[in-house]
């Protein structure tokens, strides 16, 4: 997406081809409570997404440590994966663009597992 869109119109755009019951994390960027319904009632997936203090549907203390502890995680891994990519990734088509992402993350893969 361009970065002049929202972050909700973003979710829209995103092929959420998941099994049920999956579990999707967002912070509040991505809060719209009609996405979330909607996600739950046909797929099943669940739409977890960091509350902002004046929310219309506040978390309970619980769920609200889950989500920041598994935010937490997911930004230290996303961090540990991009440390091995540089700084600009040339590429003159999409699909390009996505094969020298799965190289990075290959890569990164083998790094870890070698350690």
């Amino acid at each position: 997406m361009p970065g002049s869109a929202n972050d909700v119109r973003a979710l829209n755009a995103l092929p959420l081809n998941l099994p049920p019951g999956s579990e999707v994390y967002g912070d509040s960027a991505y809060t719209d409570y009609m996405i979330e319904d909607d996600l739950q009632e046909t797929s099943q997936i669940f739409l977890k997404v960091m509350r902002k203090k004046n929310s219309k549907r506040q978390d309970l203390p619980w769920n609200q440590y889950i989500k920041q502890h598994t935010r937490h995680y997911i930004e230290t891994v996303f961090s540990s994966i991009t440390r091995v990519f540089p700084k600009s990734i040339h590429a003159v088509t999409y699909e390009g663009f996505l094969l020298k992402l799965e190289v990075f993350i290959f890569a990164f893969t083998l790094q870890k597992a070698f350690q």
